[in-house]
């Protein structure tokens, strides 16, 4: 570890930093995973995804995709409304075939080393099973915010405050850029609708100079 020092810091840590955890026995299992990596590790092999939204129709579309025989379990009774919409026919079409076998209105209740456990509204089945894949949401590290000085507001959503026009933050020469811009509210930045940070930030950074 070093000391650096800077006259202007920007934070783009995203929201992937603690996930939202299940509780049940046997999530603390090596074959547990709350971070999708790379498909390949999971070819030919059997494989849960907990989850309906984007990280989650991800993993189970590109894991199938190298050989994986995937089965999603979704707590609700359809995937998730914030589903890209481009990918959204993909997971469905996939699902309606049977090339990727979806458990809806479903939890995962418990993990052994060699199977699962899976209530479903016929009752609980037991599957056969390599690898879980839990992917069923994330916060952002906002204690790291706070820690650094940036005022957070008092409500649920503990937005952090920065200017709209620049993206500094109440701390003079600390930027927030892209997702953490929005608090817990996760769900209403991502990259595509985020590029326009940096332009701002450095605009402000060069005028400055």
């Amino acid at each position: 570890k070093k000391i650096y020092t800077a006259d202007n810091i920007i934070v783009a840590t995203g929201f992937y930093d603690i996930p939202y955890l299940l509780n049940i026995p046997g999530e603390n299992l090596p074959k547990v995973k709350h971070y999708y990596d790379d498909p390949h590790y999971y070819a030919f092999q059997k494989v849960v995804v907990v989850g309906a939204q984007n990280s989650a129709v991800d993993a189970a579309l590109e894991t199938w995709r190298k050989g994986a025989a995937v089965t999603m379990v979704v707590r609700k009774p359809e995937i998730g409304q914030r589903v890209k919409y481009w990918v959204r026919p993909d997971i469905e079409n996939r699902i309606k075939e049977g090339s990727i076998k979806a458990y809806f209105n479903a939890c995962l209740k418990e993990i052994r080393e060699n199977e699962v456990v899976i209530q479903t509204p016929d009752g609980e089945i037991v599957l056969e099973n390599d690898w879980v894949l839990s992917l069923t949401g994330y916060q952002p590290n906002l204690a790291f915010l706070a820690g650094l000085g940036i005022e957070l507001s008092n409500d649920e959503v503990r937005k952090p405050t920065y200017d709209e026009a620049t993206h500094e933050t109440n701390i003079k020469g600390i930027y927030l850029a892209g997702v953490i811009c929005g608090g817990m509210n996760t769900h209403r930045l991502f990259i595509e609708n985020s590029r326009e940070h940096a332009e701002k930030i450095i605009g402000h950074i060069a005028s400055a100079i």
